[in-house]
């Protein structure tokens, strides 16, 4: 039953639904115009062909697309099967025009084809040129599906240059094409259904219609036309079009190939193969050219091949066989009929028959079962090898001549295109090379940019294209030390190039440096234009500098460090020298800074640093010329030049300035809620100085700020002759010493310590003594200090405790000699990492010394760390060794420690002594030490007792012992035992 009439629509395209007897049901609001009569079913409103055309549809159950005339009008119509009943139909009435001519043309094609009975097979490139004039594609490729690998592979392609490699055969693709008969898409690269076919993004490809190649056997095929421009929907006329070329393809395709009869044949072959000849050029004229040979020849295989002069091997750039053009590949000369071509000679090479037995290492020709071989071989301009044309036959050669003569005739227009190839080959090799990191830019002969890469724009900061026009000088920033463009011009006129640093500037205002290549091109009429390159070298500068200032300057503080202020002082001296001019030089050290890090830690010890380089820097920059380094942890170097021309303005000059570095200091430093008071100890060394080499003057400031060190902290001291002759004597002492140790030159004298009251011996203290051969004995002040600069005291002490540890040992085993033996042990020693170690071995060897033998320290050693000097007096207590304080009373004493330490004993030091006799407050002072002493249960030895009144004022006071010269002078082992023995 008729579906009642819908309301008109303002459009040109409806939808019907068509049963089995051709009635049509609307299933969408028709456009206004559409005339048809709703009683009668659509074939009865057709003409007799269009009926027939319907019938045939509808018969085979495939989607098609046609045009009908109904009631006088064109119905662009598109059906599909919905079940076995039913279609449904769409209706266009748009571009009636343009589907009256294709309909029109396709008719004619129609009854062309049913009324051409032989040479159907020259068709195809016809059938292709058709389509391309027509639809104006970019690319048509030709597609075989193969069904069990789910493959479709490319049987040939024109247009855009194309890989021809096989792409997967998406199921739900190729079941969706043969449904409609035929699928249009727009926006490729995002369309599901072509994700196999991943080039057309890379290709630009926008819009593309693919309708299938119904083959009669075997699998079946695709026919894609390619856009890179957007398109609006195809029509359905368009599409029926297409689709009818597509029937007409396959068939063409299917037909067998068939050798000519006879040798005439070559003209009527240059005949058909006119239109390409003319018509195409480049990859389209070799892909055209193997088709149509092999059709028109009945070969089974056809190539063209680039050959390079130097090289053995072909590329092979296009191939038709087994009916589809095949990729690009490259195979061997040697062993093939190819071969003739570089031998010279004859350029046509045929064998009529049995080629894969003459050429057995041409594995290719037995596998394809090949028989007959023709060749062509092109060359260039310079009789080199350019190219060659080949075409195999499955079966022998009756004739050769018609062969020969074609190939004759194809030569001149093959050599051509094979040459446009190659420079094709050798432009896009120059591009590829044009387009490198390297920036490449071609100036006009008045210095003008005709092209630019895109590495020169990039580093212009802009695009390629804009730089065109523009004059190069333009593009040079103006900065010094740059080489002068006269002198660029100059060298290029007389050597044609020219190489150095420039500097680019950039569009965003910044320069940019780099190195500059450029020479000039020229032919007989003089200068044509300019090559340049450019190679970007910031980050090299940039990495040089920053190796430059690794070198120079110093990490923490960002100061110069001691090489360039090792070469800049060679600078300085020298143009003092010149200028007839005085400077000086200080070098400043930190007063306790390791004291500070040891016990704030290092991170307030750099803090600390950094505020100190910031105020000295802000000294410097309040005088002309001054230089600042820091030359080590805690040491500053300031340079000060031009201070005076006399010896005697530029040394109070010099103390002007120390002096203000000591006020400048005088303000504490804050530091993380810390205030920490910090002064510095300066050595000053004028400059110049006669007969002092450039490396003297920082030795020199060296020596002076030691010297200030040991007169007191935070002072000055200008260095003096007399100051460099005291540190060559402090120098050989130290050499002198070394080779002592080494020389058991260092010996042990003794000296008794007594009872007050009974004159009891009760100890002794070893006292080192440097007996050097042949030489009197060396003072212990005289070497000791020296030593304790280094760590030569730690190898004397050593040698001192394993000597009293071994004579201990040896009174004790004969009963004779001090019950006890006192060492005096140094700071630098006590606090040495092995020395609790090393007393214990030696108590082990020398188990006699236990609870005999004394260590003797100074308070500033212990309190140069109480709490680490506490766990080793500890440790040496658990040992058996006794402990006493040496110098009691003359350095930080304090009550607290003597309460925390495992103490046995206190010796007053000589000073206290010298005035007991006559000072009541050396009494007082004795008095409560002694005290002090009974309430902690330590014993008291006084030191230095010389008098008989200082003796009996200690026994009147209850002193428990002393040593002195009163008693005993100190002594060899051997006189000393001779000392008790009276």
């Amino acid at each position: 039953m008729p579906l009642p009439a819908l309301p008109q629509a303002q459009h040109d395209s409806c939808f019907f639904r068509l049963d089995a007897r051709c009635q049509l049901y609307p299933l969408s609001p028709l456009p206004a115009g559409l005339r048809w009569h709703s009683a009668a079913s659509l074939a009865e409103q057709l003409n007799q062909q269009d009926a027939r055309r319907l019938q045939h549809i509808l018969t085979q159950r495939q989607a098609s697309r046609l045009t009908l005339t109904v009631s006088g009008q064109r119905w662009l119509c598109h059906l599909a099967p919905v079940d076995t009943e039913h279609w449904l139909l769409s209706v266009s009435m748009t571009q009636a025009e343009q589907a009256d001519r294709l309909g029109v043309l396709e008719w004619q094609l129609q009854h062309q084809w049913r009324t051409t009975q032989d040479g159907a097979i020259e068709q195809l490139p016809e059938l292709l040129e058709l389509l391309t004039g027509e639809l104006q594609p970019d690319r048509i490729i030709l597609w075989r599906h193969y069904e069990a690998e789910e493959l479709l592979r490319p049987l040939y392609s024109q247009g855009l240059p194309f890989a021809l490699q096989p792409v997967r055969a998406d199921r739900r693709y190729w079941r969706t094409l043969h449904q409609r008969g035929g699928l249009s898409f727009s926006n490729c690269a995002e369309q599901p259904l072509l994700g196999a076919f991943d080039y057309l993004a890379t290709d630009g490809i926008r819009h593309r219609l693919d309708v299938p190649l119904p083959f009669q056997s075997g699998p079946g095929g695709l026919l894609s036309l390619e856009f890179t421009q957007p398109h609006a929907g195809i029509p359905a006329a368009t599409m029926q079009f297409v689709a009818a070329l597509a029937g007409r393809i396959a068939a063409v395709l299917e037909q067998s190939l068939a050798l000519p009869a006879s040798a005439a044949c070559a003209d009527d072959i240059m005949t058909r193969l006119m239109p390409l000849l003319c018509q195409y050029t480049g990859q389209d004229f070799f892909n055209q050219l193997m088709l149509q040979l092999a059709s028109l020849t009945g070969a089974g295989m056809v190539l063209a091949g680039l050959q390079h002069p130097a090289a053995e091997r072909v590329h092979a750039i296009a191939c038709y066989r087994q009916k589809q053009l095949q990729p690009a590949f490259h195979y061997k000369l040697e062993g093939t009929p190819c071969a003739f071509s570089r031998r010279g000679g004859d350029d046509i090479c045929i064998y009529t028959k049995d080629v894969a037995q003459r050429f057995p290492e041409d594995k290719m020709l037995a596998e394809l079962g090949l028989e007959a071989y023709a060749g062509l071989s092109v060359s260039d301009q310079h009789t080199q090898p350019l190219g060659i044309l080949v075409l195999l036959f499955e079966q022998p050669l009756q004739d050769q001549d018609w062969l020969n003569a074609l190939l004759t005739r194809l030569k001149p227009r093959i050599t051509a295109e094979f040459r446009h190839r190659r420079d094709q080959e050798n432009l896009m090799v120059a591009a590829a090379a044009f387009e490198t990191r390297e920036g490449i830019f071609i100036a006009s002969a008045n210095m003008l940019v005709q092209q630019a890469n895109q590495a020169f724009g990039r580093m212009c900061g802009t695009e390629p294209e804009s730089l065109v026009g523009t004059p190069v000088l333009s593009l040079r920033h103006n900065t010094p030390g740059m080489t002068d463009t006269s002198i660029i011009m100059e060298t290029l006129r007389s050597q044609g190039w020219w190489q150095g640093e420039q500097c680019l500037a950039r569009t965003d205002g910044h320069s940019l440096p780099v190195i500059l290549r450029i020479c000039q091109m020229q032919d007989g009429l003089g200068i044509t234009h300019y090559v340049c390159h450019i190679d970007d070298i910031s980050e090299q500068k940039a990495n040089r500098d920053r190796i430059e200032k690794m070198a120079y300057f110093d990490e923490l503080t960002g100061l110069h460090n001691r090489r360039f202020m090792v070469e800049h002082i060679s600078h300085t001296v020298a143009l003092a020298e010149h200028e007839s001019s005085r400077g000086a030089l200080l070098l400043l050290d930190i007063d306790d800074f390791k004291n500070i890090n040891d016990s704030l830690g290092y991170l307030i010890g750099d803090q600390l640093l950094l505020r100190v380089a910031e105020r000295l820097q802000g000294f410097s920059e309040k005088y002309d010329d001054v230089s600042l380094a820091r030359m080590a942890s805690d040491e500053f170097v300031l340079l000060l030049p031009r201070l005076g021309h006399g010896f005697s303005a530029t040394k109070t000059r010099a103390e002007q300035l120390a002096n203000a570095l000591q006020e400048l200091f005088a303000i504490p430093f804050e530091l993380n809620g810390l205030r920490l008071h910090v002064s510095i100890s300066a050595g000053i060394s004028l400059f110049p100085a006669t007969g002092v080499g450039l490396e003297e003057y920082l030795r020199q400031a060296d020596t002076a700020t030691h010297m200030a060190k040991r007169i007191a902290k935070g002072s000055h001291v200008f260095f003096s002759p007399e100051m460099a002759e005291e540190v060559q004597e402090r120098l050989r002492l130290t050499n002198d010493l070394q080779q002592a140790l080494v020389n058991n030159e260092l010996v042990l004298h003794f000296q008794p310590q007594v009872q007050l009251t009974d004159q009891a011996v009760v100890g002794a203290e070893a006292l080192l003594r440097w007996q050097p051969p042949g030489k009197p004995l060396v003072p212990p002040g005289h070497f000791i200090p020296v030593a304790e600069e280094t760590s030569l005291i730690c190898d004397i002490g050593n040698w001192v405790l394993q000597q009293a540890c071994e004579r201990l040992q040896h009174w004790h085993e004969r009963k004779q000699g001090p019950e006890h033996l006192s060492v005096n042990i140094s700071a630098r020693h006590f606090h040495s990492p092995d020395f609790v170690a090393r007393l214990e071995g030696l108590l082990q060897q020398y188990p006699a010394c236990r609870n005999r033998l004394t260590l003797e320290v100074t308070e500033g050693v212990i309190l140069e760390s109480l709490s680490e000097s506490r766990t080793r007096m500890i440790r040496l207590k658990q040992l058996g060794l006794n402990l006493s304080i040496d110098d009691f009373g003359t350095g930080y004493s304090s009550f607290a420690y003597l309460k925390e330490l495992p103490v046995d004993e206190l010796k007053l030091d000589r000073s206290f002594i010298r005035n007991v006799d006559s000072s009541q407050r050396d009494r007082a002072i004795i008095t409560c030490i002694l005290e002090l002493a009974r309430e902690l249960d330590m014993t008291v030895v006084a030191e230095g007792v010389e008098t008989e009144s200082q003796h009996n004022q200690l026994l009147a006071m209850n002193c428990p012992s002393c040593q002195g010269f009163l008693l005993a002078c100190p002594m060899e082992e051997a006189d000393m035992m001779h000392w008790l023995a009276q």
